[in-house]
């Protein structure tokens, strides 16, 4: 019998209820709460999001560069030719396709629409005392982008899947509840009472509320992009109707699997933005994009132990708080959903290969991406023939970011390539999303680690009514991004609780063997 015949005729009760639909009854809560009471909820929102930027900025900011100095550690050390399975267990997806599907799981279709805004925003409000419009502040607009989409950013995504892939592919265990993973640490008791139980909600909950935002952006985005090129009002209708399509194409590549539906989907994500970021190079101002690009990576270089401190407690611009420890906040929230699912395509990897190929896919292609559109944008800008910041102060910044890729030569053709692009790339971020909630909501997964598709589907209706009630809500998308931020604080326990697991569990598994035994 075929592996997905298996799957679909797995009892229903292979859902985990106990932590269904707590999850989903929680995100609801927080997001009717934010209806029926909107100052209330914007006041603590807004209180809890200062708390966590200016209060415990400089934790988070030591959190994240913490990941990347373990994970280089790690990588480098005698525990980084550990294979993630057993000795005979071989990868399951090729080098490429394995990177492309780690880059198209962590960047979503947010990547684009911030290396294009981000800039403008810095220019703006430039960071490191620059004056706003000035020479100096130039030399920070992508170098700051690059940044947050750089290694630190991607330490952060990578970290928790290396103890996911170690219980899920060397201990061989069946059940990936995080509050299980941390057993070792909290207690079996804790993990399988209430304790466990609010540390796999919480952990939902943050993945949910990072997932709407990135949502948000990505329908607005589309949404701006239809009605540049069709002229239907961008409003809710459409908006409901671009995460049904997100609904319905997901459906398709769930039920393709994870190697015909996924792994291809992402090839063919990569490849075409590939294609797109060529095409701007080529016919975009090369120079200064080329000349722009490599100036900033040096300035990158020189500073990036400045910019991973930067606190301004006595200036308090408020840049850092706003940018780089949100940011890192954001990120952290992606634990589950990171975590889980580049476990899932890690088995027959090593430690080593699973986070080097993480932060340099990942690192590059944003470099990628933010050289080329950034560069694009901050010269469209600064000559005069884009006025971006004046776009995006009128019609917005998803229409400002529309009207710049329709700038370009054959404008129309390169708009609907741009908007597939988009598309596709969501739909892996949502992809991934719902696989990680999906496994950790799952009572026992099968052998090739695959969590039932009525799971599936039954997450995919809740990531879908998740998104579509904060659009039916308006502001209470600003709450549940808030909060998914102040979620993303106490995941910063659960990091350091993941990492005491690991060593536990390599240092009894691999007492007595030196690297080369290793």
């Amino acid at each position: 019998m075929e592996r997905d015949e298996v799957m679909l005729n797995v009892s229903k009760s292979n859902l985990n209820g106990k932590v269904f639909w707590p999850s989903i009854i929680v995100t609801f809560l927080v997001l009717g709460f934010a209806v029926l009471f909107p100052e209330k909820s914007q006041t603590i929102a807004t209180a809890g999001m200062k708390w966590v930027t200016y209060d415990m900025g400089w934790l988070v900011l030591l959190g994240g560069f913490g990941c990347f100095v373990f994970l280089m550690w790690l990588a480098f050390g005698k525990y980084g030719h550990v294979k993630l399975g057993a000795p005979e267990d071989k990868p399951e997806f090729t080098n490429s396709t394995y990177a492309f599907m780690m880059f198209t799981a962590g960047v979503g279709a947010a990547l684009i629409y911030w290396a294009i805004g981000e800039p403008m925003y810095y220019l703006q409000t430039p960071p490191m005392f620059a004056e706003a419009g000035s020479v100096e502040s130039t030399k920070w607009l992508i170098t700051y982008a690059m940044y947050h989409w750089g290694p630190i950013g991607w330490s952060i995504f990578c970290l928790p899947s290396i103890p996911f892939a170690y219980y899920l592919h060397k201990k061989k265990k069946r059940n990936l509840r995080l509050s299980h993973l941390c057993a070792d640490v909290i207690g079996e008791k804790n993990a399988k009472g209430a304790i466990g139980l609010a540390i796999d909600i919480i952990a939902i909950f943050g993945t949910l509320g990072a997932f709407s935002t990135s949502m948000g952006f990505t329908v607005d985005l589309l949404g701006s992009g239809i009605n540049k090129l069709l002229g239907i009002p961008n409003n809710i209708l459409l908006q409901v109707s671009i995460v049904l399509l997100f609904v319905v194409f997901y459906s398709l590549v769930m039920f393709a699997g994870m190697k015909k539906g996924v792994a291809k989907l992402s090839n063919v994500c990569v490849y075409t933005a590939l294609a797109l970021g060529v095409f701007v190079l080529a016919v975009g101002p090369t120079r200064f994009i080329l000349s722009y690009f490599f100036d900033s990576v040096g300035v990158l270089s020189t500073n990036f132990i400045r910019m991973s401190f930067w606190t301004d407690p006595v200036q308090k611009s408020g840049f850092p708080q706003a940018w780089t420890m949100y940011y890192w906040a954001w990120y952290f929230a992606y634990l589950v959903m990171m975590g889980i699912f580049l476990a899932r395509i890690s088995k027959g990897r090593t430690i080593k290969g699973l986070i080097l190929t993480c932060l340099s896919a990942g690192s590059a292609g944003c470099m990628f991406f933010i050289g080329i559109f950034g560069g694009y944008a901050v010269n469209g800008q600064l000559s005069g023939e884009l006025p971006l910041i004046e776009w995006m102060k009128t019609m917005g910044p998803s229409s400002a970011i529309i009207e710049t890729i329709a700038s370009l030569p054959m404008g129309t053709a390169v708009l609907v390539i741009f908007l597939i692009v988009e598309f596709f790339l969501m739909s892996t971020t949502m992809t991934s999303a719902t696989v990680a909630v999906s496994m950790i909501s799952t009572k026992e997964l099968d052998a090739d680690a695959e969590p039932d598709v009525k799971v599936r589907m039954a997450w995919t209706f809740g990531v879908a009514a998740v998104s579509m009630a904060a659009f039916f809500m308006g502001g209470a998308i600003d709450t549940i991004k808030s909060m998914s931020v102040i979620v993303g604080f106490p995941m910063i326990i659960l990091y350091i609780i993941m990492v005491v697991c690991l060593m536990k569990w390599l240092k009894k598994d691999y007492a007595h063997l030196d690297k080369k035994e290793i």
